[in-house]
């Protein structure tokens, strides 16, 4: 479910992954995967984008904003049947999950069993080496569920042991194994502690004791309202984003904007500088062949979406500037600091000036003004949405949750 959160896009649309913008100091995208990570040239530096801090009332004839007409396409309410939707997405998503089952004792091949476990080398206990209440896999020596493998002979002696059991494991790490390198080759021991054996969970067994178990509530109707009460605030949020993003398209339709065609050149020269530094290792020959692997048909493609991306938020940046002139909306500077340092937190910046130095493109400055801009935005369109003659349009067809994360409803526990 695509939405633009305020929309003053400081990046170009799809073009946004490529520049890196809104990624962390530190943070390696996708593109590092197929890009060399080695500079083959020298950089290109950070384009002045601070000297642009322009008066809106400057370049902008405002239309008559007072009652903007608004339509907006959503399932703005949630019932029962979304609840139970999401809760089966969340469900698979999350699964498998398991059960201690009380008819077995013993363990057998195919068999799912939760453990303790303490592994030591030469006596000692080495880091990353214990865990508690791990359901593994004995016949495919995995994590349950396959979300990982462990190293050779790792479940073995598990086959045939009894619930309670303790059992010492004698198993030896691969020569080339990197992820501890003092292991490697070794022979450690790894002593199991036999909890349970496990039984996988049916979505019609489901009950307070899974609700418990696995969501961190007491029963299974708080997890359904706590889903509930998730939904109802997504739904809230998106119906803000769609009149929001309503009222800035007919404020860009209707207000006359004098487009400062130098600011334009030079954010699209930010962008691109940004793109070869990040993505084509400074090489600008590189920078065709990398536009193709991400899917566009040509660098002239990725380029018209810089310049139209980079045009339509100039223009709205204008607007946003001249409205707050008219109707002398302000930030004030508390509640701008409270809102970025809750960025830097939440995003791992390491500081506000990492913040705006990506948020500029290497420009802290601009960046900074940006982020004001951005602020500014939801100020302006707060009060917009507030005499906006808003309609609401049945959607054509719901739109599915797309990555059902347990994480944003209630929290689970793995079992």
């Amino acid at each position: 479910m695509k939405k633009r959160i305020l929309a003053l896009l400081l990046c170009v649309t799809t073009a946004a992954s490529l520049v890196g913008c809104g990624s962390k100091d530190g943070e390696t995208a996708d593109a590092t995967e197929t890009v060399e990570d080695t500079q083959t040239a020298e950089l290109l530096p950070a384009v002045d984008l601070g000297k642009y801090d322009l008066k809106g009332e400057d370049y902008v004839t405002l239309c008559d904003y007072s009652a903007i007409p608004v339509t907006i396409t959503g399932n703005y309410d949630v019932t029962d049947e979304d609840v139970q939707n999401y809760f089966e997405q969340l469900f698979t998503h999350r699964g498998p999950f398991y059960a201690a089952d009380d008819t077995k004792t013993t363990v057998e091949e195919g068999d799912i069993v939760n453990v303790d476990y303490v592994g030591k080398l030469d006596g000692e206990a080495f880091k990353g080496g214990t865990a508690e209440n791990q359901n593994v896999d004995v016949s495919n020596n995995s994590a349950a569920g396959g979300s990982s493998s462990y190293i050779e002979g790792f479940t073995d002696d598990l086959l045939g042991a009894s619930v309670g059991d303790v059992i010492d494991s004698h198993v030896t790490f691969p020569e080339n194994y990197s992820s501890n390198t003092d292991l490697a080759g070794k022979e450690v021991v790894f002593t199991f502690t036999v909890n349970s054996i496990q039984k996988e969970i049916a979505l019609e067994d489901v009950d307070d004791e899974f609700a418990s178990e696995n969501f961190g509530v007491d029963t299974l109707d708080e997890m359904y309202q706590q889903i509930r009460e998730y939904l109802e605030n997504t739904a809230a949020q998106n119906k803000i984003s769609d009149t929001y993003s309503a009222i800035e398209d007919y404020l860009l339709a209707n207000c006359t904007i004098d487009v400062p065609e130098d600011y334009v050149a030079d954010v699209i020269e930010a962008i691109r500088n940004n793109f070869i530094n990040n993505y084509c290792g400074g090489d600008e020959s590189k920078m065709e062949d990398t536009a193709v692997s991400y899917g566009y048909d040509s660098l002239d493609v990725l380029e018209k979406e810089w310049s139209d991306g980079a045009t339509s938020s100039i223009k709205l940046e204008l607007v946003v500037k001249a409205i707050a002139a008219a109707e002398k909306i302000e930030i004030d500077e508390d509640e701008f600091t409270s809102y970025v340092d809750t960025i830097v937190s939440n995003n791992g910046y390491g500081s506000a000036d990492a913040l705006y130095s990506n948020y500029g493109y290497g420009d802290s400055v601009y960046g900074e003004n940006q982020i004001r801009v951005i602020y500014l935005a939801r100020l302006v369109l707060e009060k917009l949405s507030e005499t906006a003659v808003i309609t609401e349009a049945p959607a054509e067809a719901a739109e599915s949750t797309e990555a059902v994360d347990a994480t944003e409803t209630v929290e689970t526990t793995e079992q």
